[in-house]
Protein backbone atom coordinates (compact mmCIF):
# COMPACT_ATOMS: atom_id res chain seq x y z
CA UNK A 1 0.00 0.00 0.00
CA UNK A 2 3.04 2.42 0.86
CA UNK A 3 4.43 1.40 -2.33
CA UNK A 4 1.55 2.38 -4.72
CA UNK A 5 0.89 5.29 -2.90
CA UNK A 6 4.47 6.61 -3.00
CA UNK A 7 3.87 5.98 -7.06
CA UNK A 8 0.43 8.40 -6.51
CA UNK A 9 1.88 11.01 -4.79
CA UNK A 10 5.07 11.30 -7.00
CA UNK A 11 2.21 12.19 -9.88
CA UNK A 12 0.07 14.45 -7.18
CA UNK A 13 -2.60 11.78 -6.54
CA UNK A 14 -4.62 11.66 -3.41
CA UNK A 15 -3.37 8.52 -1.54
CA UNK A 16 -5.61 5.45 -1.09
CA UNK A 17 -7.15 4.76 2.09
CA UNK A 18 -7.53 1.14 3.41
CA UNK A 19 -10.73 -0.61 3.14
CA UNK A 20 -10.83 -3.72 5.06
CA UNK A 21 -13.71 -5.46 2.91
CA UNK A 22 -11.13 -4.84 -0.23
CA UNK A 23 -8.48 -6.45 2.04
CA UNK A 24 -10.42 -9.34 2.53
CA UNK A 25 -11.48 -9.69 -1.31
CA UNK A 26 -8.15 -9.89 -2.27
CA UNK A 27 -7.31 -12.26 0.64
CA UNK A 28 -9.10 -14.81 -0.89
CA UNK A 29 -8.63 -14.11 -4.61
CA UNK A 30 -4.71 -14.50 -4.02
CA UNK A 31 -5.22 -17.65 -1.41
CA UNK A 32 -7.42 -19.49 -3.88
CA UNK A 33 -4.93 -18.83 -6.64
CA UNK A 34 -2.06 -20.35 -5.05
CA UNK A 35 -3.85 -23.69 -3.79
CA UNK A 36 -5.14 -23.82 -7.82
CA UNK A 37 -2.45 -22.17 -9.32
CA UNK A 38 -4.18 -21.34 -12.89
CA UNK A 39 -2.37 -17.81 -13.48
CA UNK A 40 0.11 -18.10 -16.18
CA UNK A 41 1.15 -17.14 -19.55
CA UNK A 42 -2.34 -16.88 -22.02
CA UNK A 43 -4.63 -17.09 -18.58
CA UNK A 44 -6.69 -14.80 -17.19
CA UNK A 45 -5.64 -14.26 -13.46
CA UNK A 46 -8.80 -12.11 -12.54
CA UNK A 47 -11.56 -15.21 -13.46
CA UNK A 48 -11.07 -18.05 -11.02
CA UNK A 49 -11.93 -21.07 -12.99
CA UNK A 50 -13.49 -23.22 -10.61
CA UNK A 51 -15.80 -20.34 -8.94
CA UNK A 52 -16.27 -17.85 -11.84
CA UNK A 53 -15.57 -15.14 -9.08
CA UNK A 54 -14.40 -12.26 -11.01
CA UNK A 55 -13.32 -8.65 -9.19
CA UNK A 56 -17.07 -7.18 -10.29
CA UNK A 57 -18.64 -10.49 -8.22
CA UNK A 58 -15.87 -10.73 -5.37
CA UNK A 59 -15.65 -7.75 -4.40
CA UNK A 60 -18.77 -6.86 -3.54
CA UNK A 61 -19.35 -10.27 -2.14
CA UNK A 62 -16.46 -9.88 0.51
CA UNK A 63 -18.75 -6.82 1.99
CA UNK A 64 -17.62 -3.69 -0.03
CA UNK A 65 -20.08 -1.06 -1.23
CA UNK A 66 -23.50 -2.73 0.08
CA UNK A 67 -26.13 -0.44 -1.55
CA UNK A 68 -24.37 1.86 -3.73
CA UNK A 69 -25.22 4.69 -5.87
CA UNK A 70 -22.81 4.25 -7.60
CA UNK A 71 -19.21 2.39 -7.53
CA UNK A 72 -16.30 1.28 -9.31
CA UNK A 73 -13.67 -1.79 -8.68
CA UNK A 74 -10.69 -2.72 -10.04
CA UNK A 75 -8.14 -5.21 -9.42
CA UNK A 76 -4.53 -5.89 -10.03
CA UNK A 77 -2.64 -9.15 -9.70
CA UNK A 78 0.99 -10.38 -9.62
CA UNK A 79 3.03 -13.95 -9.00
CA UNK A 80 6.50 -13.78 -8.70
CA UNK A 81 9.95 -15.93 -7.58
CA UNK A 82 13.35 -15.73 -6.97
CA UNK A 83 14.45 -11.81 -7.22
CA UNK A 84 10.58 -11.38 -8.83
CA UNK A 85 8.73 -12.13 -5.54
CA UNK A 86 9.58 -8.82 -3.66
CA UNK A 87 6.41 -6.22 -3.14
CA UNK A 88 9.10 -3.91 -4.51
CA UNK A 89 9.25 -6.31 -7.90
CA UNK A 90 5.19 -6.68 -8.19
CA UNK A 91 5.02 -2.36 -8.01
CA UNK A 92 7.72 -2.20 -10.66
CA UNK A 93 6.20 -4.53 -13.26
CA UNK A 94 2.57 -2.84 -12.48
CA UNK A 95 3.95 0.36 -13.40
CA UNK A 96 5.69 -0.99 -16.34
CA UNK A 97 2.32 -2.19 -17.44
CA UNK A 98 0.03 0.00 -19.40
CA UNK A 99 -3.31 -1.49 -17.35
CA UNK A 100 -2.07 -2.21 -14.24
CA UNK A 101 -0.56 1.38 -14.33
CA UNK A 102 -3.42 3.02 -15.17
CA UNK A 103 -5.61 0.97 -11.81
CA UNK A 104 -2.90 2.22 -9.41
CA UNK A 105 -3.32 5.94 -11.03
CA UNK A 106 -6.47 6.17 -11.47
CA UNK A 107 -7.42 9.51 -9.40
CA UNK A 108 -11.43 7.99 -9.61
CA UNK A 109 -10.26 4.74 -7.51
CA UNK A 110 -10.10 6.03 -3.82
CA UNK A 111 -9.73 2.76 -1.40
CA UNK A 112 -7.68 -0.25 -1.62
CA UNK A 113 -7.06 -3.44 -0.09
CA UNK A 114 -4.20 -5.61 -0.66
CA UNK A 115 -2.74 -9.14 -0.09
CA UNK A 116 0.64 -11.21 -0.12
CA UNK A 117 0.39 -14.52 -0.38
CA UNK A 118 3.41 -16.68 -0.20
CA UNK A 119 3.69 -19.19 -2.98
CA UNK A 120 3.49 -19.16 -6.65
CA UNK A 121 -0.10 -18.81 -8.34
CA UNK A 122 1.28 -19.70 -11.49
CA UNK A 123 2.12 -23.48 -12.08
CA UNK A 124 5.63 -22.29 -13.01
CA UNK A 125 6.96 -21.10 -9.72
CA UNK A 126 5.61 -23.83 -8.00
CA UNK A 127 7.87 -25.07 -5.45
CA UNK A 128 10.51 -21.93 -6.24
CA UNK A 129 11.94 -20.20 -3.58
CA UNK A 130 10.54 -17.11 -2.42
CA UNK A 131 7.74 -17.00 -4.49
CA UNK A 132 4.92 -14.72 -3.37
CA UNK A 133 1.33 -14.06 -5.46
CA UNK A 134 0.30 -10.45 -4.75
CA UNK A 135 -3.64 -9.20 -5.50
CA UNK A 136 -4.50 -5.53 -4.97
CA UNK A 137 -7.57 -4.48 -5.29
CA UNK A 138 -9.13 -1.04 -5.84
CA UNK A 139 -12.84 0.88 -4.98
CA UNK A 140 -15.11 3.75 -4.95
CA UNK A 141 -18.04 3.64 -3.71
CA UNK A 142 -21.28 6.12 -3.29
CA UNK A 143 -23.86 5.10 -0.99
Amino acid sequence: MCLINAQRAQRGLAALTYNQNLTTAAHQHASAAVQQKWWGPGKDSHTNPQTGSTPQSRIPGAGYCPNPVSWRVAEITNTGWGGRGTPNAAVDWWMNSPPHRANILDPGLREIGRWAEAGAADPAGTGASGAGTYVVTFGSCQQ
